[in-house]
């Protein structure tokens, strides 16, 4: 069984070149490190330092071992740290970024609950897009739909928002309710979306899903806009048929300010991920908001 502080003390012998400084740097008994040495030595069954009255060195099996041990050493330093993080108390600053129906109807409602949570935690929410990464965002915390082809970027699932086509009782009042996807096309499309340099997109396919059953609808927008909380609003405007998040929609629904549409058709469900630098794992204040939001979505 590996002795991790046989380990501790031949780095320490081969980095000070003696065994008198290595017992010194770990405040024992020379005859100890001593003893570990030869421990180690018999264990392996082989000669890891040649040493002599007047000075030591290490053998040709000893440089290998020792950057082996080396890397054995830092990780179950690195064990330890990760440990303590996890244990420590989340305090400091908390930059996170989230697109802005996210941040509008999911983590907006719950930040005061987060607050009084992590009392000693200064939390900074900005509304973000695109395809920026946190680091070029300067944040902790990025929520976006979908992971970015970074490596240097760890991410985590963190929800799956459920949509659903939905307008207004007085738009469905002047037109004919939809039957299949294919009436969609002659209905007013309200769409979220832009082009590749933000310009509003004239049309895009709404990809919708039945069981195993799925169809695409080729749809003319009658109004496009960037940013889906308003679309939120023209579709209680009575402006066209919008894809809602239902967490939100659904609301509307129960009021009935909303209706939805074509109900046994569900557009596919946009997945939220959390993305982070690899640093920042073990940090107890972007650990908090990942196991908060994950609670949440529960």
């Amino acid at each position: 069984m590996i002795d991790l502080n046989e380990l501790q003390y031949f780095v320490q012998v081969s980095q000070a070149r003696s065994f008198t400084a290595a017992a010194a740097h770990f405040g024992v008994p020379k005859s100890s490190v001593s003893r570990a040495i030869a421990g180690l030595e018999q264990r392996l069954g082989v000669r890891l330092i040649e040493r002599t009255t007047r000075s030591m060195a290490l053998t040709e099996a000893g440089e290998i071992y020792l950057e082996r041990c080396r890397r054995v050493i830092e990780e179950a330093e690195l064990a330890d740290l990760s440990i303590g993080a996890m244990q420590a108390v989340p305090r400091g600053r908390l930059r996170i970024g989230a697109p802005v129906a996210f941040a509008r109807f999911m983590l907006g409602p719950r930040l005061a609950e987060f607050a009084r949570r992590y009392p000693e935690l200064r939390v900074q929410l900005q509304i973000t897009a695109g395809e920026s990464t946190p680091q070029q965002a300067n944040l902790e915390v990025l929520i976006r739909p979908g992971p970015l082809e970074d490596s240097s970027l760890l991410a985590r699932p963190l929800a799956t928002i459920p949509l659903g086509l939905y307008a207004s009782p007085s738009y469905l009042k002047h037109c004919k309710l939809p039957k299949t996807p294919a009436d969609l096309s002659r209905l007013d499309a309200l769409i979220t979306a832009c082009g590749p340099l933000g310009q509003p997109a004239e049309h895009t396919v709404w990809r919708l899903q039945r069981g195993n059953d799925t169809q695409e609808v080729r749809v003319e927008a009658r109004l496009s806009v960037p940013d889906p909380t308003i679309n939120h609003q023209l579709a209680l405007d009575g402006a066209g048929v919008a894809i809602l998040a239902r967490h939100g929609a659904e609301k509307e629904v129960a009021k009935k300010r909303l209706v939805r549409v074509l109900p046994a058709w569900e557009p596919e469900p946009v997945e939220l991920f959390a993305l982070y630098p690899a640093r920042l794992n073990s940090s107890p204040k972007v650990r908090a908001l990942l196991e908060f939001l994950r609670d949440g979505d529960r």
